[in-house]
């Protein structure tokens, strides 16, 4: 597992629809590198100062705060590096979003379940049939172990 997701969270923000762990700046150059697959301080600063105007070790100091958090493996290249994403957007996006349920129901499974039972309702009968044989699915592996 990531090192980034293992720890909790210390902030959450609802960036769209989905939430997101990561400060704006951290998103936009992580965004710039998912999109790219790879790509140095030069290449993300050249995309972000196309509408906004950052110095280079600003983005040199997320980066590096990126790679030491988990997100991003690099590689040296001449003075600087090439840095990769470690996991997709998609990947990511999933994995933040089971870490925040997981926290919430370890935390107050009470309180957890009454609020996914409300949510349940705005559920699709497709949506529904899937979490249906999720569970059902679960329910069989745990009678298996016992």
């Amino acid at each position: 597992m990531i090192e980034f997701f293992k720890k909790g969270f210390k902030t959450l923000r609802f960036k769209g629809k989905k939430p997101s762990p990561l400060g704006d700046l951290e998103e936009k150059v992580m965004n710039i590198i998912w999109e790219k697959k790879k790509a140095t301080v030069r290449d993300v600063l050249h995309e972000l100062n196309k509408k906004e105007n950052f110095a280079y070790t600003t983005i040199m100091t997320i980066m590096d705060r990126l790679y030491k958090k988990g997100l991003l493996k690099r590689e040296k290249k001449g003075l600087g590096y090439i840095y990769y994403p470690v996991i997709t957007k998609e990947e990511f996006e999933k994995k933040t979003a089971e870490k925040v349920i997981t926290e919430l129901i370890e935390n107050n499974p009470e309180l957890t379940l009454a609020a996914f039972q409300g949510a349940v309702e705005k559920l699709s009968k497709e949506e529904i049939d899937k979490l249906y044989k999720i569970i059902e699915e679960k329910r069989k592996k745990n009678e298996r172990k016992q």
